[in-house]
């Protein structure tokens, strides 16, 4: 999906915005299927790359729905480049705060805000992360788990390697995993599934060509 995505992207000439704003659209749908009441409150968690930016454009989408948001980023908002960036400023001009948690210290100040969220949204990272889940997202996901809230990942639940399902120290257990594009191997295999949850593909307008040269 790495070389799919990029293919799209400068092959194809399909803004990352665009695709961004697709995948925002689509997570948000999964999530107002889940909660239909868009008086709700949603928590929205969210990392410094691209993963963080689709959260981020999902945040918007529910803020025009009518959803309440209590937005977090695990870093600082004003070190986030590119398109999340460009989400995080829209968000801002709209009136949506956005919450920082930039190491471990931060996390239980953070994370109060959260608690009368009903349900929360996983964008910490994407199908790039490799290694053991360092501070603060493992304690961020570790809280989320903890939480008993239905919670829906962002393309992979964080923490679970995408070609492995192997757990990268803590992964998120996710309600809903929506995907992009293509399934990840690593919702399917290994600890996949029992983090993954229901997993839902949405191809956010990748053509299907590059989709369907995908090695099966």
């Amino acid at each position: 999906m790495q070389r799919i995505d990029a293919a799209a992207i400068e092959t194809v000439g399909i803004p990352r915005l665009l695709l961004m704003e697709h995948a925002g659209l689509a997570v948000a749908s999964a999530v107002k299927s889940l909660l239909p009441d868009a008086s709700s409150r949603v928590g929205v968690c969210c990392g410094m790359g691209f993963n963080g930016g689709d959260g981020l454009a999902a945040a918007r989408h529910l803020h025009e729905w009518g959803y309440r948001l209590c937005l977090l980023v695990a870093g600082r908002a004003d070190r986030l480049r590119g398109e999340p960036a460009t989400y995080a400023t829209i968000l801002q001009r709209l009136g949506v705060s956005i919450r920082a948690c930039a190491d471990a210290q931060d996390v239980e100040e953070a994370l109060r805000p959260l608690d009368d969220c009903r349900l929360l949204i996983d964008a910490l990272v994407g199908i790039g992360a490799r290694g053991t889940v360092r501070e603060p997202l493992a304690s961020l996901i570790s809280w989320m788990n903890r939480s008993g809230k239905p919670i829906v990942a962002i393309d992979v639940p964080s923490g679970l390697d995408a070609d492995t399902g192997l757990v990268q120290g803590v992964a998120v257990k996710a309600t809903v995993t929506v995907t992009f594009g293509l399934p990840k191997r690593g919702c399917l295999l290994g600890q996949g599934p029992a983090h993954s949850g229901t997993v839902m593909v949405d191809s956010i307008t990748i053509p299907h060509a590059l989709l369907q040269s995908a090695p099966s």
